[in-house]
Formats: structure tokens, sequence, C-alpha cells
């Protein structure tokens, strides 16, 4: 009667995908926990702010900030060819659940825990070893080099959960489950939360009680996904110790996929490393408005990073089920909404910024200054950074991910940073020039996204394995 039950439950989700006439209430309902998860990480990064503001002397105030947020490139580098697997994961296993093969998606999910597992462990080495030159190069010195290696060293421990929390997250995804991770996710989050100001408030241990907190989120929720990636299930794709076995050919097939996907990270953050390096030689006003503007920016931008996440998911199943026509009308209905859910927050948050911004900077008047001003352009350039996560979904459900590394790189590499460089070294510009080349590089994205979209060819990518994986499947 259970498995009964379980299936019914999977074949309704795969309905909201695959057949379900109302596209706008069938992306929202997966994409409602994506948003809250997200929406939760980004409070959650709030609030380690927060507790750096208000914790820490005065003296150590800008510091902690620094060391909680400026870093966030270098963790982002350190799991780029986590997310490149991440996303050909998914994308592989969401065409197979939509040709009805989900042998295929648990062979695909099995290689993915064992490579994400084993790619956290080696970079958890490789960062603990590197982050004091990393974050003299950055230009951090003095109290808030201090605090950075600190955290940076601590939190690199928590890549091989984390990491295969990607697999687990990717795998559940795919098939259309999205209460799973945000029930997760929740937990790592309050827990977090909670061990954090703990750890800094009554153990004094300034900004390494907050990468504790951080890595002891990560920490308490592996054994519960692991546990519920072997479960059998006839509503979700499961594993078994013979899925984990290393398979050189299929990896060789998810690598195909992924490398795009984890060069784009790689460049994207490594481009922000060095647009925070700039950042950090403006000094410390322009280094506090940058800090709390993107924070504030991140948790606006929830909805949509939500709605882009699902847009792979219907994209994937649908050219999976061969129903193109629908994989491009997910598409246009997943753009509308984002785009109407930004323009809300947009209007929602421009008239009360300051406010907002006030509980972080009320100290620092210089700061809060560059901070309304810096709001103004992320707020208003937030219906274009909605396109751009569109964009990514639709590359990564078709399997284009050749196409979001072209995207992501134009708008940083030969867009952003330059502009950046040309307006500071050779018109002498102040920080306020960081603000005009974000908002021209995102302007160019659209544009440059629409392009490559009418490239997609919205075809399987997982032909080739129908046969070599499963030679009896018709």
């Amino acid at each position: 009667m259970e498995l009964s039950k379980e299936l019914e439950k999977q074949i309704k989700k795969q309905k909201l995908i695959l057949e379900s006439p109302n596209m706008y209430k069938s992306i929202m309902i997966l994409a409602f926990p994506i948003f809250l998860s997200n929406f939760m990480k980004a409070f959650n990064d709030l609030i380690d702010m927060f507790f750096a503001s208000t914790i820490l002397d005065a003296a150590k105030e800008s510091a902690g900030r620094a060391a909680i947020t400026i870093p966030g490139p270098v963790f982002m580098i350190s799991a780029a060819l986590a997310i490149g697997f991440m996303t050909a994961g998914a994308a592989m296993m969401a065409q197979y659940l939509g040709a009805r093969q989900k042998e295929n998606a648990q062979r695909v999910s099995g290689q993915l825990l064992l490579l994400c597992m084993i790619i956290g462990f080696v970079m958890n080495i490789i960062l603990f070893l590197v982050t004091p030159s990393l974050m003299r190069l950055m230009g951090a010195e003095g109290q808030t080099l201090e605090y950075m290696i600190q955290y940076v060293r601590i939190r690199s421990f928590e890549m091989v959960p984390l990491f295969a929390f990607f697999a687990f997250q990717a795998t559940r995804t795919a098939s259309g489950d999205t209460v799973s991770p945000f029930i997760l996710n929740a937990i790592m989050i309050i827990t977090n939360i909670a061990f954090t100001y703990i750890f800094m408030e009554y153990f004094g241990l300034e900004i390494a009680g907050a990468a504790y907190g951080t890595l002891l989120g990560n920490v308490i929720i592996m054994p519960i996904f692991i546990f519920l990636m072997f479960k059998k299930s006839e509503r979700h794709i499961y594993i078994t110790l013979k899925d984990i076995k290393f398979d050189s050919s299929l990896i060789r097939r998810l690598f195909k996929l992924a490398w795009p996907a984890a060069v784009s990270q790689a460049f994207t953050s490594t481009g922000f490393l060095i647009l925070n390096s700039i950042i950090f030689s403006y000094g410390p006003a322009t280094v506090d408005a940058f800090q709390v503007g993107n924070k504030i920016n991140s948790m606006i931008l929830m909805p949509a990073m939500g709605v882009g996440s699902v847009t792979a998911t219907f994209v994937g199943q649908n050219i999976g089920a061969r129903n193109i026509p629908r994989a491009r009308k997910a598409v246009r209905t997943a753009m509308i909404m984002s785009v109407v859910i930004a323009l809300i927050g947009c209007i929602g948050i421009l008239p009360i910024r300051e406010l907002i911004i006030k509980i972080f900077l009320e100290d620092t008047p210089e700061s809060l200054s560059l901070s309304i001003e810096y709001m103004f352009f992320v707020l208003t350039g937030l219906p274009l950074m909605s396109i751009f996560q569109v964009f990514i979904g639709t590359y990564q459900g078709s399997g284009e991910t050749m196409f979001s590394l072209i995207l992501a790189s134009t708008r940083l590499w030969l867009i952003r940073i330059p502009l950046v460089l040309i307006f500071k070294n050779y018109y002498k510009l102040p920080s306020s020039s960081i603000w005009y080349a974000m908002i021209i590089s995102n302007f160019a994205l659209v544009y440059i996204g629409t392009i490559l979209y009418t490239r997609c060819k919205f075809q399987p990518r997982v032909k080739l394995e129908e046969k070599e994986l499963s030679p009896g499947v018709a």
C-alpha cells in the first residue's frame, strides 16, 4: 500500500512537469520550496553579518564582515568542479526520467555521489593549504587577514558533506522533488544560526564561531541525506552499492557535460575574486557597501533563482519525453514569472532600502551613503539578473552547458572586469563606477543570452547512453 502511494505521488509530480496545462502553477509549486531554501541561505548569511556587526567590538566589525563575505568566491571556485558535475548529473537524470529510464538515472546518481565526495576531500586539503597565501594575494591585511584565514580554513572541512549534498540535491531536483532539499537546508541553516550565536556570544570565538556554526550545520544533515539516497523508493531516485562502483564510461560522459559548467563556475568566481580585490583597493567604506548590498540583493533574487532551477528540470524531463514544444513553453513561462517577481521585489524594496541598510551600517555614514547608491543599481538590475537565471537553467536542462560558460564568462571577463579597470585606472572614477560596470554587463548578458537561446537544439543528451547503459530498453 505504501509503495502504491509513493508511485501515485511520483506520477502526480511527473504530470506537473510533463502534462499539466497550467504551467505557471506547475513551475510555482516546484519552485516555491527552492525559493524558500535559497532565501533561508541568504538570510543565514545576513544573520552571520549581523552577528559580526553586533557581537564583535566596534574596532573589529568591518574586519568581521569582510571575513564572512569577501572569501565567498574562494568557496565557489573550490566548488566549481562539483557544481559542474551536479549540473551535468541533474540534466542527465531529468532526461532519463522523462524517457522513463529510472535505472539509468540511478546509476548517474550513484556516480555523482562518488565523484562529489572525492572532489570534496581533495578540495578540503587544497583550500586549507593555500588559504593564507590566497588571502594575502587578495590584499587583506591585519585583523581582516587573520579573520579571513580562520574563517576559510575552518570552512574548508565542510567540502565533503557540502559536495555530497550537491549530489543529493541534483538527484531530487531532477525528479521534481524540491521539498526534501528544502527541509534539509532548513535544518542546516537553523543549526548554523543557533551555533554561530552560541560560539560567538558565549564562547568568544569571534569569526571562528561563525565558521564552526556553518561547518556543524553541513555535517549534521549528511547522515540524513545519505540515508535518503539509499532508501528504496518508487517515488524517488535511489541508489544501491553497485551504483557507486567506479564506472569510467559513465564518468567520461558526465565529465563531457560537466566541464563547461565547472569552468564557467570557476571563471565566474575568479572574476568576482578579482573584483573583490579591486574593491579592497577603494577602502573599507566601499567594502562595507558592496558586501551589505550584495547580501540584501541575494535575498531578493532568491525567487528568480528558484524559477531558474526548476526551469532546468522542466526542460530536461520534457526533452527526455521528446516534447520539445513544451520544453520551450516552460522557458517562456519561467522568463515571464521571474521578471514579474523581480519587478515586484524591486518596487517593494527600493523605497525602504535605506532603512534596511541602516541595520548594518548606521554607525558608518560613508559606507551607508555608498550602499544606498549601490542598492539602487542592484535593485533596478534585478529583472536582468532574473532573465540570466532562467537562461542558465535552460542551458543546463537542455545539456547546452557550453552556453552557460560563454554567457557567464562574457558577462564578467569581457565586459564587467575590463570596464571596472578602465573606469578606475584610465578615467580615475570613484568606487561608484563599479556599479555602472555591473549594470552595463547585465544589459549585455540579456542580448547575448537571447542569441545563445536561439541556438539551443533541445535534443536529448543521453541518446548514446540509452544503448550502452540499458541495452534492452526501448
